[in-house]
């Protein structure tokens, strides 16, 4: 089998793919891509392939991708110059003889409607780059990872009333690890060429459902409170965050408050080939229930 490279392998969703991918085909055919490989060493020791390689750094993206049929990108942190180094490696793909890149993008209704700042604009000009790149692709569309729902509606959350700037509105989620075994499915089927792929747990809640379904886990008297963008910046300054960090996560809440994210999808359901885990079961795992 052809070799299948993975960008950010020292992160939270590059390295559960790696881990995935070594369950479904032979690590041998598999690459990690790290800016410091030195942090990759427990890949290496799964037998997976390290290679050096930096967004930043063209001519480390084409040394890496020498020999690789595929490339899975996971998209850079927000408020950097994603655009350019996810350019930067789809081109270098292209140059190397790379034949499939599938990037990591942003869930969303439409290009329009409640776009985060440092994230979706750079996301929807990635997508629209790889599509005329002349490479085969694949786009998946990631939610909100239930991880982290504790920094949008607070750590304590499932001990108490939470508040946030979502308003009534509803979305779907779903576990980064769940995210990278279908990224991993995806990786090592056919059928997903040149296309759009939604993927979260195929039902949408309000966070009035979220406390409802804390307080029946917990068996305490979780709430619901909405709040304004405003109040919610200004709570978290006052418990220390940074302001940059405090607007980002609101851009989050404001997007679910207008409906950016009330859209389920049953396709990590079919790459999961399972049920994907349920509300109860996410907030499980992101409050550590």
């Amino acid at each position: 089998m052809a070799k299948i490279l993975v960008t950010g392998a020292t992160g939270r969703l590059g390295n559960a793919v790696l881990r995935s991918l070594v369950q479904k085909i032979p690590a041998s055919d598999v690459v990690a891509m790290a800016r410091d490989i030195d942090k990759a060493e427990p890949l290496a020791a799964l037998g997976i392939e390290v290679r050096q390689g930096d967004y930043t750094d063209y001519d480390s993206l084409v040394a890496a991708f020498e020999g690789v049929d595929k490339v899975y990108l996971v998209s850079a942190v927000a408020f950097s110059d994603r655009l350019a180094q996810h350019k930067n490696v789809i081109t270098a793909a292209s140059r190397a003889g790379v034949r499939h890149v599938v990037y990591t993008s942003i869930q969303r209704i439409n290009d329009e409607l409640a776009p985060i700042e440092g994230v979706t604009q750079s996301d929807i000009a990635t997508e629209r780059f790889l599509e005329k790149s002349g490479l085969t692709y694949t786009i998946v569309q990631h939610p909100l990872y239930a991880n982290d729902l504790p920094l949008l509606i607070g750590a304590n959350a499932a001990n108490q009333t939470f508040s946030a700037p979502t308003g009534q509105g509803r979305a779907s989620f779903a576990t980064y690890a769940e995210l990278a075994e279908a990224g991993a499915a995806l990786l090592t089927q056919t059928g997903h060429e040149n296309r759009i792929c939604l993927l979260n747990a195929g039902q949408t809640w309000s966070f009035e459902e979220i406390a409802d379904t804390l307080a029946r886990i917990t068996g305490k008297p979780v709430g619901y409170q909405p709040i304004s963008v405003q109040a919610f910046i200004a709570a978290r300054e006052s418990d220390g965050w940074p302001t940059a960090v405090a607007k980002f996560l609101s851009g989050w809440g404001h997007a679910i408050d207008k409906g950016a994210f009330d859209e389920s999808s049953d396709a990590l359901e079919k790459l999961l080939g399972r049920k994907p885990t349920d509300l109860e079961g996410m907030l499980r795992v992101a409050f550590s229930l």
